[in-house]
């Protein structure tokens, strides 16, 4: 994506690659907005940095698998972007804020949201986020991860404009629970290059930003996909 929220690859589960290409027109919709005033929270997160937060619905019990197995996810995605691009992304202590939401899981699910069913319920978790931390889209401060235990029939996922959005399958993949983990140490890969700034490739090159993110971890940035991401607005990010 130019500023790319996109259907991920794959409509709701990573079942096939790209039906919606098009789908990039929706990132100023969906990733886009001025900053909500922040409330008078605790301290933030230093500058600079990705705030991962895992969104947990009122009707959701507490499972450390989430937070542990997101975190996980995390540092892999920082170690595989240290070996690509020689710097990587901080992440915080705790890597993963969890966020008690304030809905039950079916209204994140079935309000409408962002146009498009496949993005109601991480639009509405996004929009919830970014009213309790005051967070924009972009966000200067920080590139922002958010997981959401809810899915929805066809819901998906993306990311773009610093941030990444991803719905229960995610969730669940980075707990354990659905599937090989390398499956979701790519999207996860593929998801923050959008954020980055990275469109997805036009065909199956071996890179992260197409199908081969299946292939992980044999799948590399190329060389105009590293200095995109390091000249880009959140290159500053990495060290």
């Amino acid at each position: 994506m130019k500023t790319e929220l996109k259907r991920p690859p794959t409509r709701s589960r990573w079942r096939g690659w790209r039906a919606g290409m098009a789908m990039g027109v929706l990132v100023a919709t969906v990733l886009t907005g001025a900053t909500v005033a922040p409330p008078a929270a605790s301290a933030a997160p230093p500058n600079g940095t990705v705030r991962v937060f895992w969104l947990k619905p009122a009707d959701v019990a507490y499972d450390q698998r989430y937070p542990d197995g997101i975190a996980h996810v995390m540092r892999e995605a920082q170690r595989y972007y240290r070996q690509e691009l020689g710097r990587t992304f901080r992440l915080n202590d705790p890597v993963v804020e969890v966020v008690d939401g304030d809905q039950l899981r079916t209204w994140y699910e079935n309000t409408p949201a962002c146009g498009d069913k496949y993005w109601w319920t991480v639009c509405n978790m996004q929009a919830e986020l970014r009213r309790k931390f005051g967070l924009g889209a972009p966000d200067s401060r920080w590139i922002n991860v958010g997981e959401i235990s809810a899915e929805g029939e066809g819901a998906g996922g993306g990311g773009g404009n610093g941030w990444v959005i991803l719905s229960g399958h995610d969730a669940d993949g980075a707990a354990g629970i659905n599937g090989n983990m390398n499956r979701w140490y790519g999207g996860m890969v593929h998801e923050l290059g959008h954020a980055l700034g990275l469109p997805d490739s036009t065909y199956t090159d071996g890179t992260p930003m197409s199908a081969s993110f299946y292939n992980y971890p044999n799948t590399h940035f190329s060389q105009a996909q590293k200095d995109r991401i390091l000249n880009g607005r959140y290159g500053s990010f990495l060290s």
